[in-house]
């Protein structure tokens, strides 16, 4: 648990770095705990959130096939934000808000229960050295919390390059019931036809490496 005397620092620290996003933040503290995305962007069909969206990439073409959608993307380099939203400036998307934010230090009761009818994880560093497991953010519990705000028949992605925490996170899944492998169950996929390509798949492609897609639907 963070002390509060950090936890007042980091807030500070992250409220500046999002107050730098302008009209495209989804604003860190939240005038109201937890979001209501759909109080606040009323109007959509849908709401899907990106953990650890990178450089952006993927949400961008995302948000551009699919207009009536709402995404929020969270990643933690502000840099890599910055670049996005210049790229979302350029291609004229409005159903995009992006939170600089760890999620390693906020993440419970952040978004109203029942609210993303997709969760996308992609390519999450996978901390492979054992001493470095402990830095991985997907858990029992951050599936808990995932599990929260998920709507019933809402699908959870995940993808990565990296067998062992593929297989972490594949059995976290398996035994929770609230959650179903929508392909069949123990189905891994190794290619999604048709699913763009991140920046890191490409690299794990360019690499040789083996990737490896999991989606789970809430039941």
């Amino acid at each position: 648990m963070i002390q509060p005397d950090i936890q007042q620092k980091l807030f500070s620290i992250l409220e500046r770095k999002n107050a730098e996003l302008s009209e495209y933040s989804l604003g860190f503290p939240p005038e109201e705990t937890p979001y209501n995305l759909s109080r606040n962007f009323p109007g959509y069909e849908d709401y899907a959130l990106e953990l650890g969206s990178g450089w952006g990439e993927f949400v961008l073409h995302e948000a551009g096939k699919n207009p009536g959608i709402f995404y929020v993307a969270i990643e933690k380099k502000k840099k890599r934000v910055l670049r996005a939203i210049r790229r979302q400036k350029e291609l004229g998307l409005a159903n995009i808000r992006w939170l600089i934010l760890d999620i390693n230090w906020f993440f419970a009761n952040l978004f109203c229960q029942e609210q993303f009818s997709r969760v996308i994880i992609n390519f999450p560093d996978p901390w492979p050295k054992r001493r470095h497991h402990k830095h991985r953010f997907f858990s029992a519990s951050f599936l808990g919390e995932l599990t929260l705000i998920t709507k019933k028949g809402g699908i959870l992605e995940f993808a990565t390059d990296f067998y062992p925490y593929l297989e972490e996170v594949f059995w976290y899944l398996e035994g929770n019931p609230a959650w179903h492998n929508k392909y069949g169950r123990g189905v891994i996929l190794p290619h999604v036809e048709g699913r763009f390509v991140s920046y890191y798949e490409e690299q794990a492609r360019r690499a040789g490496l083996a990737t490896f897609f999991l989606f789970y639907q809430r039941v």
